[in-house]
């Protein structure tokens, strides 16, 4: 077997054991005060309604003190029943009895969603917005709009209404769940809750209700602490962790066939992370290292176990773009580890990021600069965008005002083999940051990717 096709096994078989868990919904039978909720008509009145045993008239009424659901498309509230046909009463418009803190939803959410370290962290719910859903209505897909770096998911409560559809739909990472909400607000013919909590990037929508009423309200969810390390009888990221992509790359490591002179294995993140902007689209920060404390899911899980195996890890802003040559443009992608704001419109953006950024070109097949010793070698596909805004998200629950969605990646560095924790991260060589050279002389068309002899450098100083 060649040397590049071991080395793309490997990759694919690292790459299967990044998996993320499912969201995690299902039923909460309680009290039957439980499912009691208040709530200021049009003339603001106050009202309740208890949704167990509620009518068609009183649910009509509930309905009726509602406006018209929005969604956000960047920082603007746009009303399109194409897109979304719900009511919403914001607050203090209405209340709740219940309190989710203090059922077994923390628990199952700490277990179900979170992992790692996270999974001990103390949350905070944050109530956020009743909705109502009558017959014929629906959200196309979105994602929950970021309100915050500790803001990390949102948990739905579906009210035991009587309706029919309205089913909740994700979507992440070409995997696809389906709940049954409707179904769930019953249980051994008791009123429940059906809930379901999730990552707030996670992609969903709510399938059209065929009949009846579908109420919910939602709450942001956010650890509530300040550094994770602090609290007490928080158990070591090694304890915590004996997935199977840590089996895996432990493996590899230990292989001396793997990236034998070493590399950088690259992670398109499986998550999209809150980057805070001022207006114009301007960065309150520009670096992105300080994302490495809030990965989720498998990201958080790749983390974890690069730095038990002891190596060098990144994240970088991934920029795909061209570059003229003499007869030909040339595709190639650019690793920064800032971000870049504003309104982008320089012609020459490779030579750009170089310059102001301190971007990495990596250099495609063939060409002279494509050493082996800094060749990134993609374990999950990076979604690079030739502007940053165009990997923001485009549709959400509500305009994004200060936070927008970035698509990130994490190198990791790999030294050669018996030497995998010597690699410093991925830098610029000293001198080279002199623009891409447009000359096709510096590609040679027999020299293959992963067999190239030369190294330009390691990123060590």
């Amino acid at each position: 077997m060649s040397d590049e096709k071991y080395t793309k096994d490997a990759l694919s078989s690292l790459a299967s054991t990044v998996v993320d868990k499912a969201p995690y919904f299902g039923s909460l039978p309680l009290h039957i005060d439980s499912f009691k909720l208040f709530f200021d008509d049009k003339n603001g009145e106050g009202r309740s309604i208890h949704t167990a045993t509620a009518t068609h008239d009183q649910l009509n009424a509930l309905a009726a003190a509602c406006s018209v659901a929005p969604f956000g498309r960047g920082a603007e509230a746009v009303v399109d029943d194409t897109y979304r046909r719900a009511g919403k009463l914001d607050l203090p418009n209405f209340a709740t009895p219940f309190d989710p803190a203090a059922t077994s939803l923390v628990a199952g959410i700490k277990e179900s969603v979170l992992e790692g370290k996270a999974s001990n962290r103390p949350i905070r719910f944050e109530l956020y917005k009743l909705n109502v859903y009558g017959e014929g209505g629906f959200f196309k897909t979105h994602k929950d709009t970021p309100r915050g770096s500790k803001m990390f998911g949102s948990l739905v409560l579906v009210y035991p209404t009587a309706h029919t559809g309205g089913a909740l739909v994700f979507r992440h990472q070409d995997r696809e769940w389906t709940f049954d909400s409707a179904s769930a607000v019953t249980r051994d013919g008791a009123p429940a809750f059906g809930y379901a909590a999730f990552y707030s990037d996670v992609e969903h929508e709510v399938l059209p209700v065929t009949s009846g009423y579908r109420v919910t309200i939602t709450y942001n969810l956010y650890f509530d602490d300040v550094d994770d390390d602090s609290q007490s009888g928080i158990a070591s990221a090694d304890s915590l962790d004996n997935s199977a992509f840590r089996t895996q790359l432990a493996t590899l490591l230990d292989d001396a066939k793997f990236l034998p002179k070493g590399g950088y294995l690259g992670f398109g993140l499986r998550h999209s992370y809150p980057i805070e902007f001022a207006e114009g689209l301007w960065p309150k920060r520009n670096g992105v290292q300080h994302l490495l404390d809030v990965l989720r899911g498998a990201d958080a899980s790749v983390l974890r176990a690069a730095r038990a195996a002891g190596l060098s890890t990144q994240i970088h802003v991934a920029y795909d773009t061209q570059v003229e040559g003499r007869s030909k443009m040339h595709d190639v992608t650019v690793l920064t580890t800032e971000v870049v704001g504003g309104e982008l419109t320089y012609s020459d953006f490779c030579y750009f990021l170089e310059k102001r950024f301190h971007g990495v070109p990596l250099y495609p097949p063939g060409h002279k600069k494509c050493g082996v010793g800094r060749a990134v070698h993609w374990v999950t596909p990076h979604m690079g965008g030739s502007r940053f805004k165009s990997v923001y998200l485009a549709y959400g629950n509500e305009p994004s005002l200060q936070y927008e969605y970035a698509e990130l990646c994490l190198l990791v560095a790999v030294g050669p083999h018996g030497e995998r924790t010597m690699k410093g991260n991925l830098e610029q060589v000293k001198g080279e940051s002199n623009g891409w050279s447009s000359d096709e002389d510096d590609f040679d068309e027999r020299v293959v990717y992963e067999d190239s002899e030369e190294d330009e450098g390691d990123g060590e100083e």
